[in-house]
C-alpha cells in the first residue's frame, strides 16, 4: 500500500479503534474487567481507550465512563453476531483489513522509533535542495506541442527568425495546442537540460530545448527572472522530515514485498468468479 494512503488509514484506525476485535486477540494473560454475555471486555481495550480519549489513571469517573462505552459496544456486538452480521464473507475481510492495518501502522511507528530522522538528514535534504534550485526564480512564456519533433522545428525556426514567439500559433507550419505563462519556478523545476543552460538565459530569450510535461512538449520563452527567495531551514524542517520518513517507509514496503514468499493459490480470475 502506498504511504500517500496511510494518513487516511491512520485515520480510519483512530475512528474505528474502539469496534469489536477479531476472535483470536484476547489472550489468556490480559486482566479481563467484565464478561457481557459471556463476551470478554479486558483491561487492555480499556487502556487504549484511556490513551485515545486522554483520559487519566486517576479519573476514575472517566474511567468508568469508558468501561460502560465498552460494555455496551460490546453488548451491540454480541447481538450483531447472534444474528450472523459479524460472519458474512464481506464483515470478516473488513475485520481482517483493520487488523492488518492497525498492525501496519504499529510497525511503521516502531521503525521511525528506532530509526528517527536526524537533523543531519534534514540539513543534507535542505543543502541538496538549494543546490537543485540555484539562486533564481524564473517566469515563462510557453507553447505547447504535441510532440517533441514539432517543438524543436520549431525553435530552430524561432532561432533563424524565420517566426516570432508570438506568431507561433498563427503559423501553418506548427500546430501548437495552446499558450500558457507559467509560475515562478527555480532551476530544479526544470528538468536537467534545461538547468543546466539556464544561468546564460536572458529575459526576452528562447530556450534551446523544449520541456516535456504531462500535457506534451512547451517551447519556452523567458519573461522575467529575480533572485530565488530561499526559505530557513526551521521553516521546511517538518516537512524534509516527513519527506524523508515517507521515503523510508516507502522502501522498507517495498523491500518487504520483494522479500516476501508469494504463493498464488488460486488464479484471480477464477477467485472473482467464485
Amino acid at each position: 500500500m502506498r504511504f500517500k494512503l496511510l494518513i487516511l488509514i491512520a485515520l480510519f484506525v483512530l475512528l474505528t479503534a474502539c469496534q469489536s476485535e477479531p476472535q483470536g486477540l484476547i489472550h489468556d494473560e490480559d486482566v479481563i474487567l467484565v464478561e457481557v454475555d459471556g463476551q470478554p471486555v479486558s483491561l487492555p481495550m480499556l487502556e487504549y481507550m484511556m490513551r485515545q480519549r486522554g483520559v487519566a489513571e486517576d479519573d476514575h469517573e472517566g474511567m468508568r465512563a469508558l468501561l460502560d462505552e465498552l460494555i455496551r459496544l460490546r453488548a451491540v456486538v454480541n447481538a450483531a453476531e447472534r444474528e450472523g452480521l459479524a460472519d458474512t464473507p464481506e464483515m470478516r475481510a473488513q475485520r481482517v483489513l483493520r487488523d492488518l492495518e492497525v498492525v501496519q501502522i504499529r510497525y511503521f511507528s516502531h521503525i521511525h522509533e528506532q530509526f528517527p530522522v536526524s537533523d543531519e538528514d534534514i540539513r543534507g535534504v535542505y543543502q541538496a535542495q538549494l543546490a537543485r534550485s540555484g539562486t533564481r526564480q524564473f517566469r515563462f512564456e510557453t507553447v505547447l506541442f504535441a510532440s517533441q519533433g514539432q517543438a524543436l522545428l520549431a525553435i530552430a525556426a524561432l532561432e533563424d527568425g524565420e517566426v516570432e514567439f508570438e506568431a507561433l500559433e498563427a503559423s501553418d507550419d506548427f500546430v501548437t495546442l495552446g499558450r500558457e505563462t507559467t509560475g515562478w519556478v527555480d532551476r530544479s523545476q526544470l528538468g536537467q537540460e534545461i538547468a543546466a543552460m539556464i544561468d546564460e538565459v536572458e529575459p526576452g530569450e528562447v530556450i534551446g530545448v523544449p520541456l516535456q510535461t504531462d500535457q506534451g512538449w512547451r517551447v519556452l520563452r523567458m519573461s522575467e527572472s529575480r533572485p530565488l527567495d530561499v526559505p530557513p531551514l526551521d521553516a521546511v524542517r517538518e516537512g524534509i522530515a516527513r519527506q524523508l520518513v515517507r521515503q523510508r517507509l516507502e522502501a522498507i514496503v517495498e523491500d518487504l514485498y520483494e522479500a516476501a514468499t508469494i504463493t498464488p493459490m488460486l488464479p484471480l480470475e477464477s477467485a472473482m468468479e467464485e
